[in-house]
């Protein structure tokens, strides 16, 4: 649709039936398309036929005319613009609710962790005191490796222990401003719109799968003791992202909807469709606009758009959008959820797949925690539950974070 015949409609020419249709499919959620469709329809036949001419000098009775179509625009991006609004505050609830579960639950298991490192810790010290008496053996060294081990999960879980704890407090602070949030939103809708209440709400992802046994090891119980922390600091890290983010979100100004009557209004009123001049770096033009909807969900969209021009200034790497399950021969890529990166000519598939609604990065490495605090990606995460080839993960918040992502993604185009 040019800007030229966009102009026309909007200066109060009645639109074509097509451009209603396409103008609801851009701008209303799937679950309202079809009955926004019929009632902006409806509207259309109304504006149709509109009330006769009187003489001049006849007082006319307010009706369709010139301008309505501009102020049914307007009324209608209102309503949706408050209906997107609610429909992400009752996603951002069920993303605090999650995140406070999982601290509820974190503190209950690290609590009971607690107590049983610290009889661990007591009946290790008490087997080292024993050998101490002996001379010196390999027994007496296992003792006090497992000793020094057990003192030192425990000063992790009680740091893990106010991590959740503080998580819990954030939680339960966002939850009230959500809750207001959504009591005004909810309030704001009914006055918009008597009786519409619809307001769809995402389930909850399932709970991973228990990991994979390892190798027999020479402390098991260690070990089973460092895959729970290593978890829960994982817990911990991704409840830290969500709040984050929610507490971004709800910081944001409200944009409002635009009234005057300038040509290039409909974009904006079609859901703020306008991009921005620059292109994203990498992406195919097929792919522009679904991850320019993605970064306006983005609390941090510069941090990503740097990222991927760094990564795709590297020689023979290509974005490319994800295969849709089941699609046919030459059906285009799918654009909406994340991108991959490969190198061209690679065996293998992407060296990073990246997400750009919250920049997360997961990259093409198997590293454990103490290999990536050795190369200094603190800001990194194994990932337990994945693909095997694909075990690290990190999301952009701040420059830190970046500049590990990048290192990390060398290392995956690397071995590539």
């Amino acid at each position: 649709m040019s800007k030229s015949q966009t102009g026309v409609y909007l200066a109060g020419k009645v639109p074509a039936e097509a451009f209603v249709v396409a103008l609801i499919r851009k701008t209303v959620r799937s679950e309202l398309r079809q009955r926004r469709q019929e009632e902006a329809l409806a509207l259309r036949e109304q504006a149709m036929s509109p009330a006769p001419r009187t003489t001049p000098g006849t007082p006319v009775a307010a009706g369709p005319g010139a301008g309505y179509a501009i102020e049914l625009a307007a009324a209608q991006a209102q309503q949706i613009e408050t209906y997107d609004r609610l429909t992400r505050t009752l996603e951002q609830r069920a993303e605090v609710e999650r995140a406070k579960n999982n601290s509820d639950k974190l503190v209950m298991v690290l609590l009971n962790m607690i107590h049983q490192l610290d009889r661990r810790v007591t009946d290790l010290a008490k087997e080292r005191d024993q050998l101490l008496a002996r001379p010196r053996s390999d027994a007496l060294e296992d003792a006090e490796r497992k000793l020094a081990r057990a003192e030192e999960q425990e000063q992790r879980a009680r740091a893990e222990l106010r991590r959740a704890e503080e998580k819990q407090r954030q939680a339960e602070d966002l939850e009230a401003r959500v809750t207001d949030q959504l009591r005004r939103l909810t309030d704001e809708l009914d006055r918009l719109r008597a009786g519409d209440t619809t307001s769809p709400l995402d389930t909850l992802p399932a709970l991973p799968d228990e990991p994979e046994a390892g190798p027999v090891s020479a402390d098991p119980v260690g070990d089973g003791i460092d895959a729970v922390l290593a978890r829960a600091s994982a817990v911990n890290d991704e409840d830290n992202t969500t709040l984050n983010r929610v507490t971004s979100e709800l910081n944001e100004p409200t944009a409002g909807v635009v009234q005057d009557n300038s040509p290039d209004n409909l974009a904006v009123l079609a859901g703020r469709s306008v991009s921005a001049a620059s292109p994203l770096p990498g992406v195919p033009d097929e792919g522009q606009e679904a991850v320019r909807a993605l970064l306006r969900r983005n609390p941090a969209p510069d941090l990503f758009v740097r990222f991927l021009a760094e990564a795709t200034r590297w020689e023979n790497v290509q974005v490319h959008g994800i295969k849709r399950q089941n699609s046919q021969p030459g059906a285009s890529l799918d654009y909406s959820r994340y991108l991959g990166l490969r190198r061209q000519g690679s065996q293998f598939g992407g060296f990073a797949y990246v997400y750009a609604e919250n920049s997360r990065i997961t990259l093409r490495l198997h590293r454990t925690r103490h290999q990536l605090d050795a190369i200094g990606a603190t800001r990194a995460r194994t990932r337990i539950i994945a693909h095997r080839a694909y075990r690290v993960s990190i999301d952009l918040t701040d420059e830190t974070s970046l500049t590990q992502a990048l290192h990390l993604a060398e290392l995956a185009y690397a071995a590539a």
